[in-house]
């Protein structure tokens, strides 16, 4: 790898790295916050957004581990790298927060169900506003960090800030229109407010942990991606030289892991082929490598030539 290279991956590892110790700290902050005031004015919402940050400590504990490791070099075990660690730490998370949205809602059913219980509507509000504003630097912040270097991490790392600066701004919402209603409406929802307010927002969310678990274990299982697939690139651009080179068929076949695309590229060529110069091959996977590096995704390229109809896409010889 050139030293260039090298260096700017060291360098992006850094940002990542940085970016998640710094997700610790202000979780660890949020979380001390929200269990201390929630059980002070005995709001269940606060209760419900402090179990977020709990289960964001572990799973941004979990990404570090995860961005740290990924730029480790590969090992004679793991000869592809750690790059399975990034889907796996993410549809790790994505289960966890699909947990609490599951329990807030049920949890809310239950309070409205027992009667609902009275809560300090000026003290949700004065905690609300105060986790917008952290949770809205925390999305700038994870922002610029995911897009400057791509990283799927920070990317499921800045949704859940987004989810709890939504949560909390949907919260601060709810509660400053309950506290200027008119005082006959605000005794009818004096006990319900805060129940219902967690079973709302538990549910609105509950689609954003499912598409990061459903995103997060296709890539687990091979599946090929909907965003970043280079097959029909490559399928456009083979079909362009054909009968120049002699090609018969061609199959390409991707899958993602992490940040790294896995594009294999089966030809079947005639028996007058050029492909059968090992220099025309290597044109051929050069043509191909050019069309990769357009992709934001970084690419592990296999290309197989047979002009043997049984090795065609790989398949076992009858």
């Amino acid at each position: 790898m050139p030293i260039t290279s090298a260096l700017r991956k060291a360098q992006l590892a850094a940002v990542e790295q940085r970016a998640m110790k710094i997700s610790i700290y202000v979780v660890c902050l949020g979380f001390a916050a929200n269990v201390g005031y929630g059980f002070f004015v005995q709001s269940d919402t606060l209760l419900l957004t402090a179990i977020f940050y709990l289960l964001n400590l572990i799973s941004s504990a979990l990404g570090l581990l995860a961005a740290t490791a990924i730029n480790r070099p590969a090992t004679n075990r793991f000869e592809y790298g750690y790059w399975f660690l990034e889907p796996l730490v993410n549809g790790i998370n994505g289960l966890m927060m699909l947990v609490v949205c599951v329990y807030g809602f049920v949890n809310g059913l239950e309070g409205l169900r027992s009667g609902g219980h009275l809560v300090n509507a000026h003290g949700v509000i004065a905690i609300s506003a105060a986790s917008c504003v952290v949770c809205f630097a925390m999305v700038v912040y994870k922002k610029r960090a995911a897009a400057q270097i791509r990283s799927k991490l920070l990317k499921t790392d800045g949704w859940k800030w987004i989810m709890k600066f939504s949560f909390s701004a949907a919260t601060l919402l709810g509660f400053f229109v309950y506290s200027i209603l008119p005082e006959s409406v605000r005794d009818q929802w004096a006990h319900y407010i805060d129940s219902a307010m967690t079973a709302g927002l538990s549910l609105v969310f509950l689609s954003v942990p499912a598409k990061i678990v459903r995103n997060s274990f296709a890539e687990l299982l091979h599946m090929s991606p909907e965003s970043n697939n280079p097959s029909e690139q490559i399928q456009t651009e083979l079909a362009k030289f054909e009968r120049e080179l002699g090609i018969v068929r061609h199959h390409t076949h991707v899958i993602q892991a992490g940040r790294r695309n896995f594009v294999e590229v089966n030809v079947l060529a005639d028996a007058a082929s050029s492909l059968r110069d090992i220099g025309s091959q290597d044109r051929l996977r050069e043509r191909i490598w050019r069309l990769l590096e357009t992709n934001p995704i970084e690419s592990r390229l296999t290309v197989q030539i047979t002009a043997d109809p049984r090795w065609e896409d790989g398949r076992q010889p009858e």
